[in-house]
């Protein structure tokens, strides 16, 4: 019989959680979870772990939308990924999160936050939005598809930075 091998170190844990940025004419939607997934304070985006999801959900869009369904009690449109980022977690930072943003527009539905996942959901004009949330957020609705001059605003002044750090060059639209 073989002496038991050494035991090699744990891989680190890593997570996939999915958010929905979502848009009615000129709002976003905020939720205040009882328990945080995202970084940048009590407000955050409504979403999902993926290891929360239950086998036979199908796809992770599919997961998110009954997500946003099950949570909020609102349909969307066509899920589009419009910002990632990386967060590290735990006791020591032992795992990472990849936090994947989709965007998406508000189809049907009455605002209904469910109590027990969260303490509040709201509408919330882009333009109070503009100035204080955090960077991937930012990036996230710079690049939510629709109109340029709904975009506009959020854009930094010249010399800022893109989604993935870099500086931003000449606006191609001027």
């Amino acid at each position: 019989m073989a002496p038991p091998a050494e035991s090699a170190p744990l891989p680190p844990t890593y997570q996939v959680g999915l958010f929905a940025l979502v848009h009615r004419q000129d709002t976003l939607l905020l939720v205040r979870p009882h328990e945080l997934l995202l970084p940048g304070g009590p407000q955050s985006l409504p979403g999902l772990l993926l290891g929360a999801v239950s086998s036979g959900l199908g796809t992770a869009e599919n997961a998110l939308r009954r997500t946003l369904l099950s949570q909020v009690g609102i349909s969307v449109g066509d899920l589009v990924l419009v910002g990632s980022h990386v967060t590290r977690a735990g006791p020591e930072a032992t795992y990472a999160r990849l936090n994947l943003i989709f965007g998406t527009e508000y189809c049907s539905g009455i605002l209904n936050p469910q109590p027990d996942v969260l303490r509040t959901a709201l509408w919330i004009p882009r333009a109070q939005l503009a100035e204080h949330v955090p960077h991937w957020l930012r990036a996230a609705m710079e690049a939510l598809p629709g109109p340029a001059a709904a975009r506009a605003e959020l854009v930094p002044a010249a010399g800022g930075l893109s989604l993935f750090g870099r500086r931003r060059g000449p606006d191609p639209e001027k």
